[in-house]
């Protein structure tokens, strides 16, 4: 099933209200933003992560733009971090070429979320610095967080309710 879009949640939180709302939504999510980078060769397609170059602030309507994708497990993955990726056995799974096959892992630890890449082919970019792979960084409620070509706004559950009721005004 394919990533929800922002004005779902948007129209939910119109319909059920904060306290259903809350309810429902009680992990961290990320929200694609816009593109942050364009394929530098789309021609070699296959299974291969596409290689991104930065490109300027254009933020060009695609599919991916606006979409919501849940920060937790998936229903019946390994214990252990949850993992992002362009590959369906990822528990969070984007469809997208210039998204390595594992991308980047969440982890909640008593300092903070932590963010780690995985050895990416385009790296895990946070707040604008390419974070070496394998090292965790802390993340917090609006880090802007780009992968592959595209840009991410991280939220945790309380910020993710807060961002969407602001939509509503």
């Amino acid at each position: 099933m394919p990533a929800p879009y922002l004005k779902d949640f948007k129209e939910e939180l119109g319909r059920v209200g904060d306290v259903v709302f809350k309810g429902r939504h009680r992990t961290p999510m990320l929200i694609v933003i816009g593109k942050a980078a364009e394929l530098v060769d789309d021609s070699q397609r296959g299974d291969k992560t596409m290689v991104a170059a930065p490109s300027g602030p254009s933020k060009q309507a695609t599919a991916l733009v606006d979409r919501v994708f849940t920060v937790n497990k998936a229903p019946h993955g390994q214990r252990g971090p949850i993992v992002l990726g362009r590959s369906s056995d990822n528990d969070i799974a984007i469809p997208e070429y210039s998204i390595s096959k594992r991308q980047c892992q969440f982890e909640f630890e008593p300092d903070g979320i932590k963010i780690t890449d995985c050895g990416s082919t385009n790296g895990t970019i946070v707040e604008k610095e390419r974070i070496p792979p394998r090292e965790p960084v802390i993340i917090k409620d609006g880090t802007k967080i780009s992968l592959g070509r595209f840009e991410f706004v991280f939220h945790t559950a309380a910020g993710f309710h807060a961002y969407v009721k602001s939509l509503l005004r």
